[in-house]
């Protein structure tokens, strides 16, 4: 399967680097305000690493992700700035290409499970990795009044926790006055971790028994 090319040059790849991460405000925020923020920036990019592991399977990869709205561009490369994964969102639904062929699907989860093993709750993600819950979704909060852990609370995304740390403030353009500018604090270490189904005493089939655990480390984001 072309999963099993991809995961195999995922592999010989590693979530560190030598980067300065931010240590977040030094007094504490207001979490209404700041989720206000949050929710203005529909448009964004960031540039980092993501590591998956399930059990004894692991991978890591550069990432780029660019949004506008619900449609958006990711890609994965290796440590010699090749691509491996490369995927577009947009009206017209998700094209993915990898190992030299082209998938389409009406959404981008299936895709990215295809290509890569990893299951990856795309659609909330575009929520969670900015630091905002949904709306069904508990939370805690750090000292400074950020977001520091998340249970989902969405329907088809149930069972993923996800926890935030390294925040950093980022500077962007007011919607209504250009010359205006903003700031928000946005993660720069995510990680979603989902446990094992438990299966009901009667259930006779196999459910998955493994952690499944995303990181995605970020070094920079970008906001017009």
């Amino acid at each position: 399967m072309i999963r099993n090319f991809i995961m195999a040059l995922l592999c010989t790849l590693f979530i560190g680097a030598c980067t300065v991460t931010p240590d977040g405000p030094k007094q504490a925020v207001n979490l209404s305000a700041q989720l206000k923020q949050v929710a203005q920036v529909d448009t964004w990019e960031l540039r980092g690493k993501m590591a998956f592991r399930r059990g004894d399977e692991a991978a890591s990869a550069n990432l780029r992700w660019k949004t506008d709205g619900d449609d958006f561009h990711f890609r994965l490369t290796n440590m010699l700035g090749v691509t491996m994964v490369s995927m577009v969102v947009d009206d017209n639904g998700a094209v993915l290409e990898a190992d030299g062929e082209t998938y389409k699907d009406a959404v981008p989860a299936p895709l990215i499970y295809y290509a890569t093993g990893m299951d990856v709750p795309v659609a909330p993600l575009l929520s969670w990795i900015k630091g905002m819950p949904l709306a069904t979704d508990t939370y805690t909060l750090n000292d400074k009044g950020l977001l520091a852990t998340l249970r989902s609370g969405c329907s088809g995304c149930q069972g993923w926790d996800v926890s935030y740390s390294n925040y950093g403030s980022v500077t962007f353009s007011d919607s209504v006055n250009d010359s205006a500018q903003k700031q928000v604090w946005l993660p720069h270490l995510i990680t979603l971790t989902q446990e094992p189904i438990q299966p009901p005493p009667t259930y006779s089939e196999t459910a998955p028994s493994l952690t499944t655990t995303l990181k995605i480390r970020i070094y920079q984001w970008t906001i017009p």
